[in-house]
């Protein structure tokens, strides 16, 4: 079946903006997650801390991380099956994250703010106390811990020290979309729009109007 030569122009235009859309969307929401809140410099001059990595593997906004590197807020530490690490933020608390963990620490007016994205989430306050705000509603207090059946939200008090565990199916946040998925994606799209002009080109060879020639 031969395509009209009228038809192959916006077809091939439809399938070329469909794939410019798809690159540029996806390229702003893979910058929303770190930049959104590690721009504000002000939210930066309130949390900034120091990485110690116990054991395993460390991740920071999905780069592998060594003891010393800097936290900043927004960051998104995560750890291996088997390892742990420490985030020290001075004066305003310490925060342990427990294996097969990742944590999102942010700040803003002195206030140590973390959310986990787990189905079963687990939290020790060794120091200070911990202002639960989700899944539900509750203070816990120093040497008190306790299991919440879903994703955390917690502020911290001024200097307190927890750790964070998550369990059962464990998630790292939101969704993230590097560079080179983009570009892989990107480069789906053109050659298939590529493909498609082909396809239709070598389909209109019957002459001009679309319409098989007789023989002389």
């Amino acid at each position: 079946m031969k395509l009209p030569k009228m038809h192959l122009r916006p077809l091939l235009s439809l399938v070329l903006a469909m794939t410019v859309t798809t690159l540029f969307t996806l390229r702003s929401y893979a910058a929303i997650e770190p930049a959104g809140r590690a721009g504000d410099s002000t939210l930066a001059q309130d949390c900034t801390g120091t990485l110690t990595v116990k054991s395993g593997t460390v991740t920071v906004n999905g780069n592998a991380a060594q003891s010393g590197a800097t936290i900043l807020t927004g960051s998104v530490i995560a750890t291996s099956g088997n390892g742990s690490a420490i985030i020290d933020l001075g004066a305003a608390g310490r925060i342990e994250v427990k294996g097969n963990t990742a944590v999102t620490i942010t700040c803003a007016g002195g206030t140590v703010h973390i959310r986990t994205n787990c189905s079963k989430t687990e939290i020790e306050v060794k120091s200070g106390s911990a202002n639960v705000t989700a899944p539900s509603t509750e203070t816990i207090a120093a040497g008190k811990g306790k299991d919440f059946g879903g994703a955390l939200e917690a502020d911290l008090s001024a200097g307190a020290i927890v750790e964070v565990e998550c369990e059962g199916h464990k998630g790292g946040g939101a969704l993230w979309v590097g560079p080179g998925l983009i570009g892989l994606l990107a480069l789906l799209g053109v050659g298939a729009a590529v493909a498609v002009g082909i396809a239709l080109g070598e389909g209109d060879t019957g002459g001009t109007s679309g319409v098989p020639v007789s023989p002389a």
